[in-house]
């Protein structure tokens, strides 16, 4: 059944919010008649009005009564229907093309009564036709009215207020930057699809298996040669051994034909296109948020947390002397670390960037990736035989999570090209099947599994706690970004270099954010100090406690937290608010400076164009004056007011008018040079409210280095 789209109506009603209110109502009636509530996707229109609502489009209370009424309306449209027509409704265009539906509503109804009105609204399938059935089997109208009234109005608030907290939370992700809020749903889709792999792979393969390894050994006792070697997977009786270390000797010649073919042939084929395309589409993601993030997740992939975990499980399963489950187990983690080391040292291809040393410092296979799906992996294998056929699926779900996050965290960070992790994975799962298949048909003994779950959670949890809390900031720091320093003349920036800097704010590539309408030369200390002299102060803190701010309903604009903003995959190295006067709460207003840093440096003698390029942290507020020269920073003056799209939810946002703020943050700027100028390139029609004027800035001690 094909919805319709509502992305325009959506778009029209942000619009037109003079219209909004009957488009809601309109909406909500569509969406509860007979058989048209079949085309209307309910959840998706009232999530998207939530988050207009939450934009500050819509006012939250106007549009949770206007989408009940037209609840109660559709309904009783359809019930109407219902009670008058009786069974010659059956027959009439277009229930006659639904039998179907009215037999499932029919059903509904006399399983439940008169609670089937009020359930069945938030039943997709028999929503729209239990009105319809409530109206044919004579439900008393006054009965159908009160659970009719009472349906709509709970079903309103249950529809939008999830958009309202979802588009204001949408909001706050934005303002820090668009690229996390993507990053974030990207990853969350990534996850959310290896989880529903390998449930549909389970459900598909489960009755099937012992099937196909039944043909499988029947095969391989009538092919002397092959059969021999299949045997050792999936005959009980046949030692494994010796089969599967030509198994790993198979799999290794394997690979590195595959691999070594593949680097040799496919240079400007659309697989290296695609590595360079992913390559630079995730470094166009970072921030320093998702940095963080990242750099957390992938060290669950390092040695430090794999080797405690490998030792442990080994000490575990020979404590309670499960032998054969021991030797798979080393089995798995030796040839994992084998077959990398192997691999990097005969194919030595190298990686986007060059973090390591020697064997380290080859990209294929993805040593993290591998090492993570054969460790992790067969961890699973060893627990998912313990447990029931219905729940066996959750901890190859679990691992699929852990190993493809750490596997997106190392193409984020720019350590691994798309091909190398996706080789890593595909050779670590190819090894956790085969030894998976002979560890469970060779029939061992039952495993302490809650022994061996609590055990493995506990040394994963210690271990990784360990490492990250020693290691995260040198890891932070170890994988940012290089950035480039050139040098400007002081005198040509002054007249007409300053054109050369951004004129927006650079968060997705190719989407401008807001404009850079001010440039400051000099110290971030000395304007800092200029400016708190004239009452500017640092914004409270951004921490669990003051986020507690956005949830208290009479909270005042100084206690709300300013969200850090990213340019170029940095935070603002300044920030510093302002707040105005205001006769009440709802209209206060606060101006709020960002600086960010130009990777520029303003010298007498510009003859040397630009610098060699230095490796800095990601959103570390450095100073370019570190580099011989006045440091030249880029930023903006904005204004915030206060929004509450929820009785208990209180943020601050900025306006989108940017003349006016500009033009108050002129009158403090007593002891410094400074001057207006204009942008002569075409400006872009979403940001109308900036005329285009940049305000240049000063120090005095440039002042005299000019002269």
């Amino acid at each position: 059944m094909q919805f319709l789209n509502l992305t325009p109506v959506l778009d029209w009603v942000a619009a037109n919010p003079h219209w909004s209110g009957a488009a809601v109502f309109l909406i909500s009636v569509a969406e509860s008649l007979a058989i048209v509530g079949l085309f209307i996707p309910g959840t998706v229109v009232m999530f998207g009005v939530g988050a207009l609502v939450a934009a500050g489009v819509m006012d939250l209370w106007v549009t949770l009564g206007l989408a009940a009424a037209g609840a109660i309306v559709g309904d009783g449209i359809s019930y109407w229907l219902g009670y008058h027509y009786h069974e010659r409704l059956r027959s009439m265009w277009p229930f006659s093309r639904y039998p179907q539906l009215f037999a499932r509503g029919e059903a509904y109804f006399h399983r439940h009564g008169g609670k089937s009105v009020l359930l069945g609204r938030f039943v997709g399938p028999v929503r729209p036709i239990i009105p319809v059935v409530a109206g044919m089997l004579n439900m008393p109208p006054s009965r159908f009215l009160v659970v009719n009234v009472l349906s709509a109005i709970g079903w309103a608030p249950a529809y939008i207020l999830p958009g309202v907290v979802f588009g204001a939370s949408l909001g706050l992700a934005s303002a820090v930057a668009s690229r996390l809020a993507v990053l974030v749903v990207v990853l969350l889709l990534v996850l959310w699809f290896s989880v529903w792999a390998v449930r549909r792979v389970i459900r598909f393969l489960q009755p099937r298996t012992e099937v196909m390894l039944t043909r499988l050994l029947n095969w391989s006792r009538s092919h002397p040669l092959l059969g021999d070697l299949t045997a050792t997977l999936v005959d009980p009786q046949h030692p494994e051994s010796r089969g599967l270390l030509m198994w790993a000797g198979i799999l290794v010649l394997a690979a590195w034909l595959f691999l070594g073919a593949l680097d040799e042939l496919v240079s400007g084929s659309p697989l290296v296109r695609a590595d360079s395309a992913v390559f630079h589409l995730l470094q166009g993601l970072r921030t320093p948020w998702a940095d963080q993030l990242m750099v957390f997740i992938s060290q669950l992939g390092d040695v430090q947390v794999l080797l405690p975990l490998a030792v442990t499980v080994t000490l575990v399963l020979m404590w309670r002397r499960h032998w054969q489950a021991v030797l798979h187990w080393l089995a798995a983690t030796a040839f994992g670390v084998l077959l990398t080391l192997a691999l990097k040292h005969v194919l030595r291809t190298p990686g986007p960037v060059s973090l390591y040393q020697d064997l380290a410092g080859y990209s294929v296979p993805g040593a993290h990736v591998t090492l993570s799906m054969v460790i992790y992996g067969f961890l699973a294998v060893l627990i998912a035989r313990e447990l029931s056929i219905k729940n066996r699926w959750i901890p190859y779900a679990l691992v699929s999570v852990l190993v493809v996050a750490i596997t997106v965290s190392r193409l984020y960070l720019g350590v691994h090209w798309l091909s190398d992790g996706l080789g890593g994975l595909v050779l670590g799962l190819a090894w956790v099947a085969l030894l998976g298949v002979a560890y469970r048909r060779h029939m061992p003994r039952a495993l302490p599994e809650r022994l061996l779950t609590a055990t493995a959670l506990a040394t994963l949890l210690i271990a990784a706690s360990w490492h990250i809390s020693q290691h995260h900031a040198r890891d932070v720091e170890r994988y940012a970004l290089s950035y480039t320093i050139r040098a400007l003349g002081a005198q040509e920036w002054w007249e007409r270099d300053w054109q050369t800097l951004p004129a927006y704010r650079v968060d997705l590539q190719g989407q401008p954010e807001q404009p850079l309408n001010v440039q400051w030369a000099g110290a971030l200390s000395d304007l800092r100090a200029q400016l708190v002299a004239q009452g500017w102060r640092e914004p409270v803190e951004l921490n669990f406690n003051s986020a507690l701010q956005w949830l208290v309903p009479q909270a005042e604009l100084t206690q709300l937290p300013v969200l850090p903003q990213v340019h170029d995959g940095r935070h603002e190295a300044l920030l510093l608010v302002y707040p105005l006067p205001a006769a009440t709460r709802q209209e206060s207003k606060r101006l709020v400076l960002r600086l960010w840093t130009a990777d520029t440096v303003l010298r007498d003698d510009a003859s040397t164009a630009v610098r060699p390029p230095r490796r800095m942290q990601r959103g570390a507020a450095h100073d370019n004056t570190a580099v011989s020269g006045t440091g030249l920073w880029v930023g903006n003056v904005t204004r915030q007011r206060l929004l509450t799209p929820l009785p208990a939810l209180t943020i601050a946002r900025s306006e989108a008018e940017m003349n006016a703020p500009l033009k108050f943050f002129q009158t403090m700027l007593n002891g410094l040079q400074w001057k207006i100028v204009q942008r002569t390139e075409p400006r872009t029609a979403a940001f109308s409210n900036w005329n285009g004027e940049v305000l240049l800035i000063h120090s005095m001690s440039l002042d005299k280095e000019r002269k």
